[in-house]
């Protein structure tokens, strides 16, 4: 097996533990109404997370999701309201994350801003215009509700929707990633921008579609967002930047580039998702259960950070070896 299928093993097996062990401090989480909830909560995590996959692995890094979920949202609100058909609506929002991707690639690969001071501009403007558009009032007219469907709906009066948006967009991804050189150039470019430029890759287009998607993705987020609440709320994406990140560091994607995977980073969102839900239903103080979050996260950065070192460290031996035979 691959490193990377052994660690994706590792987490999955975390991950069942956890389920194990809050399951005996509380016989209400492994229900499955608490899990389905949970399903429904996540699918903004876990499709935000896959495309950030992209973007962290090609080097870079996008905080601007939070405020474009804030912004996609009200502009699919403003667009019911001016008697755009709910689900055509839905276009808005995709437009919405493709010109903010557009702007981060201008900022960042053109003008040669670092991307996380470039993005953190995105995403405190989206934000801001979000707020202002609507006064910080959401918008709980009657037009927006019909799309809160996609949370209702049930099948077999026990499956959610959620569930099979999450399969669908997972299954995308999962292809984009093994089957299309998207994935491929993603690693390549956060492994060795440079070698990469010189090997024919176009880094700016290539973080371009990474942006862009990502900025999709985090659109419909919003909508989804919409459908959970019955209303567009300028505030829905305060921390999703954070909860995304996260859940990538966890799901065993180097933050430096170069490695990741879709199937970790999802365990990842899960893991810290079932973190989270337990420690509520333990009636954890939200406080410690930050410090918790706080300790796991250094933990999987030390874990990644060693993990690359003693890979170099045992890279360079072999060179050696070789150059001295």
């Amino acid at each position: 097996m691959s490193k990377k299928v052994k660690q994706n093993l590792v987490l999955f097996g975390i991950l069942i533990l956890l389920m194990v062990g809050f399951t005996l401090a509380n016989e209400r989480f492994f229900t499955l109404y608490n899990l389905m909830n949970l399903v429904r909560q996540n699918v903004p995590n876990v499709i935000i997370a896959c495309a950030m996959m992209f973007v962290i692995t090609s080097g870079a890094i996008d905080l601007s999701v939070g405020g474009v979920m804030a912004l996609s949202a009200i502009t699919y609100g403003y667009l019911c309201i001016w008697g755009v058909n709910p689900w055509l609506a839905i276009l808005g929002p995709v437009a919405v994350g493709i010109i903010v991707g557009g702007i981060n690639t201008i900022l960042s690969e053109y003008l040669n801003i670092p991307h996380i001071m470039a993005t953190m501009a995105t995403w405190l403007a989206s934000a801001g215009l979000a707020l202002t558009v609507c006064n910080a009032i959401p918008i709980n007219d009657p037009l927006v509700k019909p799309i809160t469907v996609l949370n209702s709906k049930v099948f077999d009066n026990k499956i959610p929707i959620a569930l099979f948006i999450i399969i669908v967009i997972v299954a995308i991804f999962l292809f984009v990633e093994r089957k299309t050189l998207l994935g491929k150039y993603a690693i390549a470019i956060g492994g060795n921008e440079h070698a990469a430029q010189f090997s024919g890759i176009n880094v700016k287009r290539m973080r371009f579609l990474f942006f862009v998607i990502c900025g999709v993705m985090a659109g419909l987020a919003g909508v989804w967002q919409v459908a959970r609440l019955g209303s567009a709320d300028p505030k829905i994406g305060i921390g999703m930047e954070f909860n995304v990140i996260s859940a990538c560091i966890l799901g065993g994607v180097n933050i430096k580039g170069g490695e990741g995977s879709i199937a970790g980073v999802v365990i990842g969102t899960f893991l810290l998702a079932i973190l989270t839900n337990g420690m509520q239903m333990m009636d954890i103080g939200s406080f410690y259960q930050q410090v918790v979050i706080g300790v796991v996260l250094l933990a999987a950065v030390l874990i990644n950070v060693f993990s690359n070192r003693k890979k170099k460290v045992k890279f360079i031996e072999e060179s050696a070896e070789a150059v001295t035979a």
